[in-house]
């Protein structure tokens, strides 16, 4: 009976884990029904240790503990941070960015803090939905910028890293090296727009490439050929999507600006030459704007938009988060791919009628 072959602990990735090794003498038989590497993590902030045999058991318990406890359980391994994040997603990300005097992820009281209000969230979702609501900006670098998304503060971060970036042209030396680019998608855009060429993992010409998979833009005016009526949202989405008058944002975008000379987000300060074309489409765009330009001007009050969508298939009126949209509707999909019978079978069956309005699923 030959020894069991054992993993590099290095390779096991667990916060502040630990590896017992099983007794190192030949195994007996009942030692070979078992697995003689077990995983063991601790969590940073109170020291609890989960143990298992399987590394997913222990990352799914000490997952709960931190959902339960709101304890940051993950922490940094590079010597001298002292950072804790509350995934370990979260703490890759942070690894693998520089460390750099000044620029940082902020920290706040609780895990979930707003940067810009100090309104604390339950969850990441729940923090994601009060900033896309108030158009807050929750994130922000202890250099004093603030960021809407985590990722966006990350790409903040990277600009401060000394190594070459990642993304060099290989059309130009203008752009190698140092002056390379960071980011994959001003590469393409470089490529496209100054060398002419298109990459290979760039979409195709003539394939669709638009965005508006689950919400499609209307003209407001009733005279002009892109209004849709109210009816038209109520519609299921395969409808609305045969019958859009926009094929992409941009479209709406350029529609708005020569032909009603207009723009969603007009400067509200009066005197300001934003306004009409010149205006923003983006309600962010116009708060950067007026902290910009006009510090001194009257506070702007955004009005809270929503953050849930109806179900507009027939015979469903699940109400969900627009990030379970995608999810949703894909099941409904696969549901009408189903056989009579087959589809019969499946809406009787317990985990189907355990999927309530709200969309949500009852496990019990």
């Amino acid at each position: 009976m030959g020894t069991a072959q054992l993993p590099d602990p290095g390779s096991v990735n667990v916060p502040a884990a630990t590896l017992s090794i099983g007794p190192t003498e030949p195994p007996t038989p009942e030692m070979d029904r078992e697995i003689l590497v077990k995983s063991e993590a601790a969590c940073a902030a109170c020291g609890e240790v989960f143990t298992h045999r399987l590394h997913a058991v222990v990352e799914y318990r000490i997952s709960v503990h931190a959902k339960n406890t709101g304890h940051l359980i993950w922490a940094c391994s590079i010597i001298g941070c002292q950072k804790t994040f509350s995934t370990h997603r979260e703490r890759d990300a942070h690894q693998d960015r520089p460390h750099v005097v000044g620029h940082g992820h902020f920290d706040t009281p609780t895990t979930y803090d707003c940067v810009e209000c100090g309104h604390s969230s339950s969850s990441k979702a729940d923090l994601l939905r009060h900033a896309k609501e108030l158009q807050h900006r929750p994130y922000a670098c202890e250099c004093g910028s603030s960021f809407s998304r985590l990722d966006v503060l990350n790409r903040h971060l990277e600009k401060f890293d000394p190594e070459d970036p990642k993304h060099p042209c290989k059309y130009c030396r203008r752009h190698r090296g140092p002056n390379g680019f960071r980011r994959l998608d001003h590469l393409m855009q470089h490529i496209r727009n100054y060398h002419h060429h298109e990459m290979d993992n760039e979409p195709r010409k003539g394939t669709d490439t638009s965005r508006l998979v689950n919400n499609f833009p209307t003209c407001p005016h009733s005279d002009c050929p892109g209004f849709r009526d109210d009816t038209f949202k109520q519609q299921s989405r395969k409808i609305q999507h045969a019958g859009k008058p926009f094929a992409t944002q941009s479209a709406f975008t350029k529609h708005t600006r020569d032909t009603h000379n207009e723009c969603i987000f007009p400067c509200d300060v009066a005197g300001c030459e934003r306004v009409g074309r010149l205006g923003y489409f983006r309600e962010k765009d116009l708060l950067k704007h007026r902290r910009a330009q006009h510090p001194d001007a009257s506070p702007y009050v955004v009005e809270k938009r929503a953050t849930r969508w109806t179900c507009t298939r027939p015979g469903c009126s699940a109400i969900l988060a627009f990030s379970s949209m995608a999810g949703h509707l894909r099941y409904h999909d696969w549901f009408a791919s189903l056989s009579e019978a087959s589809a019969a079978q499946v809406a009787g069956s317990p985990s189907w009628k355990r999927i309530g309005n709200d969309g949500s699923i009852d496990r019990s």
